[in-house]
């Protein structure tokens, strides 16, 4: 897995990015050579992680990488240099686009990268390369992501209606009455991309 890479993108990388960039470094292990960094769209260079992250976890691996987390901004050079680029919902993903549009086929929101997944199986040393691929492939053929006990969203897609959750992202609500579901989202998706990249399944802890 030499030179492999992950990047992932928020807002203000303080929140979303970092808690998805510490889960995959914890998930794949002091032994792994895929390295994962994280960054924000409008990123205010050098603020600290959020507190309900940072106290996710009491060991001392966790807290140091918490408490040395500082934001930056993405620049296209971390897109392009990276195997594979995660962002936190739609929206910023189509910022990314415009920004890198070379490094498009290997832009996925995380949400979507834990759909696509599915079935992926890999015990190479390019794994997250492979991963991208079969993520690409599955993308091409997929049947869009439904909001949970939506039923009739696709109808309204249909008729020109708007949904009002959109299944493909994670809502930025730091600080509001949702941040905990918003934690709550990346831990699960993460968990499960993690499961598809090592081949085991993972609980959270």
């Amino acid at each position: 897995m030499t030179g492999e890479s992950i990047l992932v993108v928020c807002a203000a990388n303080v929140c979303r990015s970092p808690l998805a960039e510490l889960a995959l470094r914890r998930g794949l292990g002091s032994g792994s050579t895929i390295t994962v960094s994280s960054a924000g769209v409008r990123a205010s260079a050098g603020d600290p992680i959020c507190t309900l992250v940072a106290s996710l976890h009491d060991d001392d691996d966790w807290t140091a990488q918490a408490k040395a987390h500082t934001a930056r901004e993405v620049t296209a050079e971390l897109i392009e240099q990276s195997t594979i680029v995660l962002a936190a919902s739609r929206e910023i993903r189509g910022e990314l686009v415009r920004l890198a549009p070379r490094s498009r086929d290997w832009m996925f929101t995380i949400k979507e990268a834990a759909h696509l997944g599915a079935g992926f199986s890999s015990t190479a040393s390019d794994r997250v390369v492979e991963y991208v691929a079969h993520l690409d492939r599955a993308r091409s053929r997929a049947v869009p992501l439904a909001a949970p006990g939506d039923i009739g969203s696709r109808v309204r897609r249909l008729l020109g209606g708007r949904t009002s959750v959109d299944p493909t992202s994670i809502a930025d609500r730091h600080g509001s009455r949702g941040h905990r579901e918003t934690v709550t989202e990346v831990q699960t998706s993460i968990d499960t991309i993690l499961a598809q990249l090592t081949g085991h399944r993972r609980h959270a802890s």
